[in-house]
This record gives C-alpha cells, structure tokens and sequence, in this order.
C-alpha cells in the first residue's frame, strides 16, 4: 500500500479528534452556565417545593430571589385552606401589599400571587392553581402594568399546564406544546449566551457553586428580600431618598433601553382582547375584580411620554374602557399625580411602598 494511502486514515482520525476537542473546549462555557445556572433556567424544582412547605407552616422565607416563584406558588397552593377571600394577581410591583401573616396561612382570606416579572401569561398560570371549585377565589386584584399584554414573559414554563386550562376556559385562542416548546427553546439559548455565562462566573465567585441558599427567618424585613407565608414580598430596608435617586437615574439612562417601555400595542397573534376576555370569565365564575393601575415616579412618567409620545395614556384610556365593559373596578393611575402619590412613596424607580399601594386601593 502506498504510504500517502496509509497516512489518509490517520489524518482523517486527526482531524476528527481536532473537531471534537474544538467542540468540547467550546461547550465547556455552556457547560458551566447549566452546572451553576444562576437563573434556574434548567434546575430542577426540588427547593422551591421545600420552600413552599416552610411557607404553609407559617415561617417567612429570605434570599429566595433566585428560585423559581411561579414553581413556589404552585406548590404553595394546595397548601392553603378553603378560597381565598382576594386573590392578587400581577408583576413585583403588586408583591408589596400584604395581607394577614404568618400560621393564619392555613385559613388566610388574602392570597398574594404577584410575580417577579409577570405579565398576562403568568397571572392566567398563578390563577389557574385556584381555578377550582374548592379554591375559587371570591375576589381578585389585578395588577395591570403598560406592558402585561404587549410584553410574553420567560417565566410562565412551570405554569403551563394551568395557564392552557384558563385560556381555553376563557375563550382565548392558544398553540400550547407549541408555545411551551418555543419558550424553552429560548431558555435554552439562552443558557447558550455569553451573557450568562458572566453572570454564571459571577455568582460562582460571590456564592459558590450552590448558589445562594434560601432561608427561613422570623424576621419580615432581612438584607434580602422576604416572602412571607401569604404571598406578600418585604423589601430590605432602603434610605429615604433612594426612590428619587433611583428614578432619576432610570429616567435618564435606563428607561430608552427598558423593552417594557417600547411597542406597547404589540400582541402576540390571536391575543388581542386577551385581558378583557379573562376579567369577563372571572366575573362569569362569580369572581369580582379590581384593577390596580401602579403609578410611576414623576421623572419616570414624564420621560416615557417624551419618549414614546402618549403610551402609558393611551395603554391606561384602553384599560379603563376594558374594566367599564367587564364591570371591573379601576383604583390607580399610571400617572403619579392623578394617582395621588411623591417620589418618596416609592422603594426605587417603579415600585410603591406598602403604605401607598394600600392607600390607592383603598380609595
């Protein structure tokens, strides 16, 4: 056999051992984003269902920022005792308003479902785990941010099974797997980013391979944020004047790169009247609903609307118009002064203290 022959085999076997050791080097970054997994896109559930028995038993929980809450409150859920008297449903910005505390758990009458992050997808999933004839809440509360209908949301994967239930039950058209599959296709490529791969090297450095571990405490206010044992989140102590700092700060270089801010019109096809559609089958099931429109500090609704001309307005007109339809009650505006609250009734750039979202509910 002719030696150039004999050598074709072995530089083949060459360039496929070349090939794979490039592969290997180049998935070793993905590798360790899903070994650490800063975010919980791909970890198992396992503590947020320890989390959810620790909260049934009436102990508050910290440092459980990073968990999964949509997969809490799923386990939490059939937990709780009889129908919740109210029901809160939206974004962080709704997890403030509290409720009763602590062992009243098992008979509480106020249940806070508010998510970080959360957008329609996620309150139809969180509603769907009372969506029965045992745990039906009476009342709910429903937290409508400019860009619940418009924004799809990354965290609704543990709801899907009980956010398909409700849309059908509504009437709102769905493609379910196809929908479920699209969002974890971008989890996935999502662990595949550099991005997260920093935040991976990050959170291995300042916390170690475990990441940080929640905690019970008996405290409500800890350096971290706190769940207590109805839903409701307890911000660590903030100075005075953060709200002014933080939304000056936001208003002049954050809010123009913010994607809840921009295209405020845009739905997902097929889902245009969504939110009118679910208030209409929460009032057919005999549930009454107040809407809550959260303010924003000055510095941040003025520059929106330099930005975006009339959207937050326009996005607030169409929610009234949607509750007078529905029968639903409107408390809030996205506009501070009409809403009736200062800059320093906020924790940071759009989040009210408790004292303030009580009082607009209450008004």
């Amino acid at each position: 056999m002719p030696a150039s022959r004999a050598a074709m085999p072995r530089r083949a076997g060459t360039l496929v051992a070349r090939g794979a050791l490039l592969i290997a080097i180049a998935a070793l970054p993905v590798a360790f984003s899903a070994w650490i997994d800063p975010a919980r896109l791909v970890a198992a559930r396992s503590a947020e269902r320890e989390i959810a028995r620790v909260l049934a038993a009436g102990t508050n929980v910290t440092d459980f920022a990073n968990y999964d809450d949509r997969a809490i409150e799923k386990h939490l859920a059939p937990l709780r005792r009889g129908r919740p008297a109210v029901l809160v449903l939206g974004s962080s910005r709704m997890q403030v308003l509290r409720g009763c505390t602590g062992a009243q758990v098992r008979g509480c009458g106020f249940v806070n479902g508010a998510m970080q992050g959360a957008v329609l997808n996620d309150m139809l999933g969180v509603y769907g785990l009372y969506d029965t004839a045992e745990r039906r809440p009476r009342h709910v509360v429903l937290g409508v941010d400019p860009w619940t209908e418009s924004a799809v949301g990354e965290g609704w994967r543990s709801l899907a099974d009980e956010r398909a239930m409700v849309m059908r039950r509504a009437g709102i058209p769905a493609s379910a797997r196809r929908e479920s599959f699209a969002l974890y296709a971008r989890s996935v490529r999502t662990l595949a980013t550099p991005e997260y791969f920093r935040l991976a090297l990050y959170s291995f450095r300042r916390y170690g391979a475990a990441g940080i571990a929640w905690r019970p405490t008996d405290q409500a206010q800890n350096a971290e944020k706190t769940k207590l044992p109805d839903g409701s989140v307890v911000w660590s102590d903030l100075p005075a004047d953060n709200a002014e700092r933080a939304a000056a700060r936001f208003a002049a270089t954050e809010l123009a790169h913010d994607g809840r801010f921009h295209d405020l019109a845009r739905r997902a096809p097929g889902r245009t009247g969504a939110l009118e559609r679910f208030v209409r089958y929460l009032g057919s099931e005999g549930v009454s609903v107040t809407v809550v429109l959260v303010p924003f500090p000055v510095a941040v609704y003025d520059a929106s609307r330099r930005m975006s001309g009339d959207s937050l307005a326009m996005v607030e007109r169409e929610v009234r118009a949607k509750a007078a339809r529905t029968g639903a009650r409107v408390r809030g505006s996205y506009d501070p002064r009409r809403a009736g609250v200062a800059t320093h009734e906020f924790l940071d750039e759009d989040h009210l203290r408790p004292e303030a979202l009580a009082r607009i509910l209450g008004s």
